[in-house]
């Protein structure tokens, strides 16, 4: 920045008595709403009286314009500065309009109660972990966190399905702490830290979609999974990797299902499917036969696993999920039991003892309504 402007910032700076070596943050009023910030540094908001009244900030869709990002992220009684009269006013008294005709300074937050930024969760995970911090965070390690980073992912995904959207906002802020409490971890050992997640995902993602962010044309979803694919195996290429094979990134800790899925969206990536849903049909249909067929306990178990491979391929042809089709099933027929059980109740009728015959046609009555 030169010449009238840099002089201009400089007097902000010297007027909000901040000195830059210790850090802070400058930016139009115009361009808050499209640009990351860390509510932890000071920020100067420069005036922009042409700045859009409703500009919306990528992924913050629910906030538009700099008032609604700024409300977002800080408290409602947070004080700001305008500048140029030094008068101080309180967040929840100013709008746009207000923001944009004069320029500001925006104190910053304490980290730990940076609440609304993952750089706020990074210092609370970095407090929890520190001598004076909790005794129970303070013993976990990422084995020990296994069992909650599966627990959070199935409530996050009950939540998907069945939730409110309060609860899903709920659950995938708890599925985020088990990411940040990872990465907590991993900073203590100098591993890497939370920066170091987000920047990888971000190159990850930037190089796996070359027809977004390069000049790859694609046509239709079957080439972007295909490229998707080949990417990846010139990335395990890269790492020293290829000799494991295309299926060695299939997590070992998947469930069943999904895993079979995975497996079978993979092969077909790379070329090794069925030309038509028919041969899929026939596959399920031969697999059956042979379950059938099956003399003993070994074989059965074989076979059965077969049956399973193949149905859950007949339900990727069908763009069906087979881990929700069978969550489904399970929660319809819970749902049914209770029904039947409340209908025998109300009949005065001790369901223990009815017949299998008895039971099917409260069973069959229930599924009728």
């Amino acid at each position: 920045m030169t010449g009238s402007a840099s002089h201009g910032v400089d007097e902000l700076l010297s007027v909000a008595g901040i000195d830059p070596a210790a850090g802070v943050q400058v930016v139009s009023v115009g361009r808050l709403v499209t640009i990351a910030f860390d509510p932890s540094l000071p920020l100067i908001l420069l005036a922009d009286p042409a700045a859009p009244a409703s500009a919306v900030l990528p992924g913050r869709h629910a906030r538009s314009g700099p008032r609604a990002v700024l409300g977002s992220l800080y408290p409602n009684d947070h004080q700001l500065l305008e500048l140029l009269h030094r008068a101080a006013h309180r967040l929840e008294d100013l709008d746009d309009a207000a923001l944009a005709a004069a320029s500001w300074l925006v104190p910053a937050l304490d980290p730990v109660e940076n609440i609304a930024s993952p750089h706020g969760m990074a210092a609370i995970s970095a407090r929890l972990r520190a001598p004076d911090g909790c005794p129970w965070d303070q013993k976990q390690t990422h084995l020990s966190l296994r069992p909650y980073l599966l627990e959070e992912a199935y409530e996050t995904i009950d939540a998907i399905e069945q939730g409110t959207p309060a609860d899903l906002e709920e659950e995938l802020g708890d599925l985020l702490l088990q990411v940040i409490l990872h990465a907590q971890f991993a900073a203590e050992a100098g591993s890497f830290d939370l920066t170091d997640v987000y920047r990888s995902i971000g190159s990850k993602i930037i190089r796996r979609h070359p027809h977004v962010f390069g000049t790859v044309s694609v046509d239709g979803v079957d080439q972007v999974v295909s490229n998707w694919e080949t990417i990846k195996a010139d990335e395990r290429a890269e790492r020293g990797k290829a000799q494991e094979g295309a299926f060695a990134g299939v997590a070992r800790a998947l469930p069943a299902l999904p895993g079979s899925r995975e497996i079978q969206e993979r092969a077909s990536a790379l070329g090794w499917d069925w030309d038509a849903i028919d041969g899929v049909w026939e596959k399920v249909a031969e697999e059956i036969e042979e379950l059938r067929e099956a003399a003993t306990d070994e074989a059965r178990l074989h076979e059965l696993g077969d049956v399973l491979f193949a149905i859950v391929n007949l339900g990727r042809w069908m763009k069906l999920d087979p881990e929700e089709a069978l969550r489904t099933a399970n929660r319809r027929w819970v749902a049914r039991y209770r029904a039947v059980e409340a209908l025998a109740d109300e009949r005065g009728i001790d369901l223990a003892k009815l017949s299998l015959m008895e039971k099917d046609v409260l069973w069959n009555e229930v599924k009728a309504r």
